[in-house]
């Protein structure tokens, strides 16, 4: 009779644990997931396809980051600001480098009805990431933008004249990047100035937008 209360004490046991896995993968997010999934690839393949696998989970793991810095508490405008505890059910992110230069690698933080991201361009200057996105606006996908990202996380768009087709990202030197479209033109994004310049030595304008993504920040209150 002892044994059978063992053996029975032990199915139990087992349930427990399996239904236990199955909730806390079921609480992971579909873009932890897919991070998780390319971790996986990267550790059982050839090095050079791991390398590749890790550049693609980069901006999946900082769009991540930000979906977690957001949920792990939203700040009382009361002036009773005091630091943000970390929540407790939030995964650790894989440690992945985040690629510099240009990358088709990519998760950017707008709607696609907003504009259609063709590549991107991230860099650090100071310590400090910056980055920057081209591609078409998503209501006239022959319209091309480019949207850059200063040290301070302030987004800044550059609207093409009307007809240019997508803008792309083709060349990088330093903080300066080149920008090609669809109909031929060439621009020159200096990441320093937050200029955006046409061959013909023309600026277009950079208009200040919203931050897509704004994860709340921990304030020190001593």
């Amino acid at each position: 009779m002892k044994r059978l209360y063992l053996i029975i004490g032990s199915l139990v046991l087992i349930g427990l644990l399996f239904l236990g896995g199955r909730a806390i993968a079921n609480s992971r997010s579909p873009q932890q997931q897919q991070i998780d999934s390319l971790q996986q690839q990267a550790a059982s393949t050839n090095p050079a396809a791991a390398e590749l696998l890790q550049q693609k989970a980069a901006p999946l793991s900082a769009a991540e980051a930000a979906r977690a810095a957001g949920e792990a508490g939203e700040a009382q405008k009361s002036g009773e600001l005091c630091g943000l505890a970390p929540a407790a059910n939030v995964t650790p992110l894989p440690t992945v480098e985040v690629p510099r230069g240009i990358s088709d690698w990519l998760q950017p933080p707008f709607s696609t009805q907003d504009v259609s991201v063709v590549n991107q361009w991230n860099d650090q200057s100071d310590g400090a990431w910056l980055s920057a996105y081209a591609g078409a606006l998503g209501q006239d996908p022959a319209q091309g933008v480019v949207i850059a990202v200063d040290r301070a996380g302030s987004y800044y768009r550059f609207v093409l004249p009307a007809g240019s087709g997508a803008a792309r990202f083709t060349a990088a030197d330093g903080l300066t990047v080149t920008v090609e479209t669809a109909s031929g033109a060439r621009y020159t994004l200096d990441m320093a100035a937050l200029t955006l310049t046409g061959e013909d030595g023309q600026r277009i304008p950079a208009v200040p937008q919203d931050a897509p993504l704004t994860p709340t920040a921990a304030v020190n209150c001593n």
